[in-house]
């Protein structure tokens, strides 16, 4: 009787633990994705230099988030990285870029827990150096 009740006291708690656990590694996986997305997105718009406009073709946009989207396939072994959490803050490096011009690429995912952080925003930047 005595092991049926510690049985019961503990049972919950080692629940809690594991799905605590399952839910931390699903964020990292996320948070490790996020981040590769981000960065091949920057590298794309990077080596993308536009011909002396401070605008982006609407395609080369497309393919960056594209790019992005590909490289984190499954976050949180979830639903994909949708198109529209790919955020280009700063979408082009002209030809006459100088050394410190940058590209710049956000990417945001809602993180669905089964335990805790349900509806949270995951968000991974990366910067890359026009050119680079």
């Amino acid at each position: 009787g005595a092991a049926a009740v510690e049985m019961a006291l503990v049972t919950p708690l080692l629940v809690a633990m594991i799905i605590g656990i399952i839910d931390f590694s699903r964020i990292f996986n996320a948070e490790i994705q996020l981040s590769q997305a981000a960065r091949e997105g920057a590298r794309l718009a990077s080596l993308r230099p536009q011909a002396g406009t401070n605008t982006m073709d609407p395609n080369d946009l497309l393919d960056i988030q594209t790019r992005a989207r590909n490289a984190a396939p499954n976050p949180a072994f979830g639903a994909p990285l949708p198109l529209s959490g790919v955020v280009v803050l700063q979408p082009y490096c002209t030809s006459s870029s100088s050394t410190t011009a940058v590209a710049w690429v956000r990417v945001n995912y809602v993180f669905n827990g089964i335990y805790w952080m349900n509806g949270t925003t995951l968000s991974q930047e990366a910067k890359m150096r026009c050119g680079a």
